[in-house]
């Protein structure tokens, strides 16, 4: 009797920890499956961009790039921010260059939904951070930047 009580309260506390590191790993970053609560048909478009598939990409160009911080950094969400991508097996919710990669955190604004809790049209400078010269020779904001919500 006392094992099974005991297993009990041990159960308990391990789900506590659980709930509470899920908390602290989030932050105030939430993923872009809360913001398409409001704004479904711009996540659609987004699921139908690069940056929607942008760790897959990485992936894609070999192992040694997945390990490099420089790399992993530009095809997740807030890789060196509170509350933002760890790794891929703690926080896999935050892959890609999802909404929160340019918009800032959601988390305020998922819950007041006030348009000033988010930042509503980043610029270029924001682009600029991963499409560096060096990185994107090409890059031309004012072309891009008119798809990354997908084919308008």
């Amino acid at each position: 009797m006392n094992r099974l009580v005991l297993s009990i309260v041990a159960i308990f506390f391990v789900l506590s920890l659980v709930s509470a590191a899920n908390a602290e790993i989030f932050g105030d970053y939430v993923g872009y499956t809360a913001c398409a609560d409001c704004h479904a048909e711009i996540v659609e478009g987004w699921k139908t961009t690069p940056h929607a598939h942008a760790f897959e990409t990485l992936k894609e160009q070999g192992e040694e790039k997945q390990q490099v911080q420089g790399c992993v950094q530009c095809h997740v969400v807030a890789m060196d921010a509170d509350g933002g991508f760890i790794d891929i097996e703690l926080t896999p919710e935050l892959k890609d260059v999802q909404c929160e990669s340019c918009h800032g955190p959601g988390l305020a604004h998922t819950e007041s939904e006030d348009p000033k809790d988010i930042i509503g049209k980043p610029g270029e400078d924001n682009c600029r951070t991963c499409h560096t010269e060096g990185q994107d020779k090409n890059f031309d904001y004012s072309l891009k930047s008119r798809f990354v919500h997908g084919k308008k």
